[in-house]
């Protein structure tokens, strides 16, 4: 499957977050860096069982646990690759030993830079009631493999469709399904024409969005 597939991918899984915001806020994302990634590490991170997630900060009055629990749930399966189980540090299997985890921000200043995920602790800020700004990231420890930023607005808590469609697309750039700077996983113009499970990764991402707008 070449190039047309995968932009069909693409549209079909942005139709099915739009089917998510359709009464809500639309999400928007911004400040997306995913130089350092490639599918084998996302590979290996799925193989250890499950991905450390820290999720700093709390936009909303629900209790932090259940938070918690809607943003790993709501992240499993809306990425391409093979599927990878989101924990927190309370649910980690033991002996958890990947290097590879997600860190998320609520509200960060605008100046934060997000290498500051990994290596750093920045806090939280105070945000505007209603709104959702998130600065996120995949570490490999302190140093930072991707990131992504996203806002939100008109949303009143963390089962809203309009939150989940916004945590559904970041994780999705969180972890891309291929690395424009990494030749390798190109065609031999260097665009397009990439190995076939990327295609079918893409589809399966996709009718994992589609399924999740189904059950909304």
């Amino acid at each position: 499957m070449g190039f047309t597939g995968q932009a069909f991918g693409r549209i079909s899984a942005a139709a099915a977050l739009l089917v998510f915001v359709s009464a809500c806020g639309v999400p928007t994302t911004y400040k997306w860096n995913r130089e350092q990634w490639s599918r084998a590490k996302l590979g290996y991170a799925a193989a250890q069982g499950a991905m450390l997630t820290e999720i700093r900060g709390n936009p909303f009055t629900t209790p932090k646990a259940e938070l918690d629990k809607t943003v790993t749930e709501t992240m499993y399966g809306a990425h391409f690759g093979p599927l990878v189980r989101f924990v927190t540090e309370n649910e980690a299997p033991q002996g958890l030993k990947s290097p590879y985890r997600v860190v998320m921000l609520f509200n960060p200043e605008e100046t934060t830079n997000s290498k500051e995920l990994c290596a750093g602790d920045p806090a939280p800020g105070a945000g505007t009631p209603g709104s959702v700004k998130i600065a996120a990231a995949v570490c490999a420890q302190d140093l930072m493999e991707t990131s992504i930023w996203g806002k939100v607005a008109e949303v009143s808590g963390p089962e809203d469709a309009g939150f989940k469609a916004l945590i559904r697309q970041m994780t999705m750039q969180l972890f891309p399904h291929q690395n424009p700077d990494d030749r390798s996983a190109q065609g031999p113009s260097g665009y397009g024409s990439p190995p076939i499970e990327v295609s079918v990764f893409e589809n399966r991402a996709s009718g994992r969005l589609a399924a999740a707008a189904a059950a909304e």
